[in-house]
């Protein structure tokens, strides 16, 4: 049955599982460098060695400072950084298994982020996280069929394959990525950053137009009833088994009718959560279960020349009211590309994202610490593309109701993010 948070532990479970931070993979080219690095150009005989025999790496540094002006909790100025290394090993190349993968990435994140200042739900940065080094994903890919179908196994983060929407990862707070309504439903915010679960996923493409999705994960990427499940599986090497088992469908349609879009629908179901997890709000009985429903659009408005674009989103999920704490969200976005003179690669957008808490939960306990039933935000930023591989954004956001408390002040959130990436 799932436990009631009180509104201040909201924000650490929106700490832990909102949002994903993912590494730029290497293209599979000579020189074995990303498109997007700092290194493209540079003559590297050793990564071009690695290449060669199927093993291709980065490194990557991403670090960023905020600070709370108005309302939250506190006022005040914060950094927090992450530093990430990952392999993608080509088993054809280097042992002649045909079509099999091997992925590998770990990360050190640092610094307090700023949600720790709002007390809001969604997080203000999708990097945030418990200061430690950690193993990200670890896993097998096999590829059948002449590449149509695709299963993988192992340590594996659902964010990085469903629930996503290109335009939306254009912004930096964590509910754009993974949604709240996720993070706040599913055991100990799901297999999202910077947990992953153990498990397994299928991605069958009949069409290029069209993909299913398929994926079977532990049911909690930690201990499910630690008040803290970062520090729980603090270096992500407790390959877990037993706890009930998460269950993510979702089917993609790729279209072009003059411009380019994307449709997709999912869901997910929690089955034989561990006892004290769930519960009916109505009855007090408790469940086994919990389970959401969500659709996607992606799609393109406009298109100019040399590059300029103007693409929109949006995404909307539901839960049940009787037994999901969060049982209504939905995110809309803009995003304009190319726009100015002689910096094709840098964007404009806007998005604002809503979570609405269950009315249910609130009858059931009022003492819960909810005084408003929803949280919203706004975030604006700017990316500009200092010189490949290095960019820096500007970002503005705006909490109503950060972690739906009417007593805490709307929260005024100004920063900026800096990457590299090698």
């Amino acid at each position: 049955m799932q436990r009631i948070l009180k509104a201040g532990a909201l924000p650490a479970l929106a700490l832990m599982a909102f949002g994903a931070v993912s590494a730029a993979r290497a293209d599979d080219a000579a020189n074995g460098v990303p498109e997007d690095s700092i290194a493209q150009g540079w003559n590297d005989p050793v990564r071009a060695a690695f290449a060669q025999r199927g093993v291709l790496y980065g490194l990557n540094y991403t670090g960023e400072y905020y600070d709370v002006t108005s309302g939250g909790v506190s006022r005040g100025s914060t950094y927090n950084g992450l530093i990430e290394t990952y392999v993608d090993i080509d088993l054809q190349k280097m042992l002649g298994w045909r079509g099999a993968t091997i992925h590998a990435n770990a990360y050190y994140v640092h610094g307090i982020g700023p949600t720790t200042n709002t007390g809001s739900i969604f997080a203000v940065s999708n990097l945030e996280g418990l200061e430690t080094l950690r193993l990200d994903e670890l896993w097998l890919e096999q590829s059948l069929l002449d590449d149509k179908l695709k299963l993988k196994f192992g340590a594996i983060a659902a964010d990085t394959e469903f629930f996503i929407s290109d335009t939306a990862a254009a912004f930096l707070n964590g509910t754009f990525g993974w949604a709240g309504i996720l993070a706040t439903n599913m055991i100990q915010g799901g297999p999202a950053y910077p947990l992953t679960s153990m498990g397994a996923r299928a991605a069958f493409a009949p069409t290029d137009n069209l993909t299913i999705l398929a994926g079977i994960f532990n049911g909690s990427p930690a201990d499910p009833y630690a008040d803290d499940p970062q520090a729980s599986n603090r270096h992500g090497t407790d390959f877990r088994f037993g706890d009930g088992a998460l269950l993510i469908v979702e089917g993609a349609f790729k279209y072009d009718v003059g411009l380019p879009g994307t449709v997709k629908v999912g869901g997910w179901r929690q089955f034989d959560a561990p006892e004290g997890i769930y519960f009916n709000f109505k009855t007090g009985e408790p469940l086994e279960q919990d389970s959401g429903l969500y659709a996607i659009v992606d799609q393109q408005i406009w298109k100019g020349a040399d590059g300029q674009a103007v693409s929109i989103f949006g995404r909307v999920s539901g839960s049940p009211k009787n037994h999901s704490l969060m049982d209504a969200y939905f995110d809309t976005g803009v995003l304009f590309s190319g726009f100015v003179p002689g910096r094709a690669n840098d964007t404009f957008g806007a998005a604002f994202g809503y979570g609405q808490i269950s009315a249910d939960a609130l009858r059931y306990d009022p003492d819960a610490g909810f005084s408003a039933t929803y949280e919203s935000v706004l975030e604006l930023n700017y990316k500009a593309e200092i010189c490949k591989g290095i960019t820096l954004t500007p970002d503005f956001q705006y909490f109503w109701n950060p972690g739906a408390v009417t007593e805490v002040d709307h929260a005024t959130v100004f920063g900026a993010r800096a990457t590299v990436s090698y």
